[in-house]
């Protein structure tokens, strides 16, 4: 009887050992925080200028379009929402947000190693970014540049960290 009981425990424990592990399909759903900028600026040379911005800086480039213009780091909020990134909460009195700034958003090219490309739709332009890191609580996403000054200018890049805050 005792080894019965013994070998149903030893069943029971290796049976419900699970592994864990991070879901492999992106989800970008949810309410979350900049809390880190890394600005990354390549000439035609080779003279680069990288700066990183943490909780507590202003990220400023009057070149970059709006709303990635200004960034108070460690205060900036955005929503994803299926295919609606939202921009500008504005704090109701019942306590629910409405988000002033709305636009369109495609992933693109996302593979089981890759998490994709992140395009989206603003004031007739469309902004493109690379999703680095994808985790349960943050995600890391990077511009694909922009050339403010045409092709004789530098290549300015943004990556943005993002921690989830809500849902």
């Amino acid at each position: 009887m005792k080894r019965i009981f013994v070998l149903f425990f030893l069943l029971g424990l290796v049976t419900s050992c699970t592994k864990y592990a991070e879901p492999s399909l992106l989800s970008l759903s949810g309410e979350y925080r900049v809390d880190k900028i890394t600005y990354e600026q390549t000439d035609n040379t080779t003279n680069s200028n990288n700066m990183v911005f943490y909780p507590g800086d202003m990220y400023i480039n009057p070149n970059d379009s709006h709303p990635f213009d200004t960034i108070p780091v460690g205060f900036y909020k955005l929503h994803f929402d299926y295919s609606i990134v939202s921009f500008s909460p504005n704090q109701n009195m019942d306590g629910s947000t409405t988000w002033s700034e709305q636009y369109f958003y495609h992933v693109h090219n996302q593979t089981t190693q890759y998490a994709g490309d992140l395009e989206i739709e603003m004031n007739g332009s469309k902004r493109m970014f690379s999703i680095i890191e994808d985790g349960l609580e943050h995600i890391v996403i990077r511009s694909k540049g922009a050339w403010f000054s045409g092709s004789s200018g530098p290549n300015e890049s943004i990556t943005l960290f993002l921690t989830r805050t809500g849902p």
